[in-house]
């Protein structure tokens, strides 16, 4: 159940930071002020974390390269799906609809979704095996709200982009 819902909890991570990078004005391609905000939210998320957690020294140094590298490697990932999600919203606006790529694309999103749960399962039994029962309910209860703060962030930002594009 734990694993599951902390699954569930760096999945919903990911999309979010990938949502309000596009909500601040990014555009659909990865560009290096988009990768910026990307690192800087993932740099905050780990100073955070080792907070939240009181991580030993040895325990930051063994998670943070795991951490960070399956950050990149699922950011990649993400940035892929999406740009494949943007591919099947044009086909499936498209007249006539190719079902054969609609249904590569769709193979290939799945697959991506596939690859980011697999890390996700990798991440979790490593902190399954490094961290202590309570350090393993703050991670859930930390993950959970910084998830909450990443989301009001979004909010925000796309209520402030409103504001601006109604400025004449």
């Amino acid at each position: 159940m734990t694993r599951k819902i902390t699954a569930i909890v760096l999945l919903g991570l990911g999309l979010t930071v990938g949502a309000l990078s596009a909500a601040v004005g990014a555009p659909q391609r990865e560009t290096p002020a988009r990768t910026r905000l990307r690192e800087n939210i993932s740099d905050l998320y780990l100073v955070r974390l080792t907070r939240a957690l009181e991580l030993t020294e040895e325990q930051a140094a063994r998670l943070y390269p795991l951490l960070t590298r399956a950050e990149k490697e699922k950011s990649t990932l993400q940035g892929r799906m999406g740009t494949d999600l943007r591919d099947l919203r044009q086909e499936l606006a498209g007249s006539p609809v190719n079902e054969v790529r609609i249904l590569e694309l769709v193979a290939r999103i799945r697959e991506a979704r596939r690859a980011i749960r697999v890390k996700e399962d990798e991440v979790e039994a490593v902190l399954e095996g490094s961290l202590t029962p309570v350090q393993r309910a703050r991670y859930v209860v930390f993950t959970v709200e910084f998830l909450r703060s990443v989301g009001e962030n979004l909010q925000k930002a796309r209520g402030q982009r409103a504001i601006i594009k109604r400025i004449p």
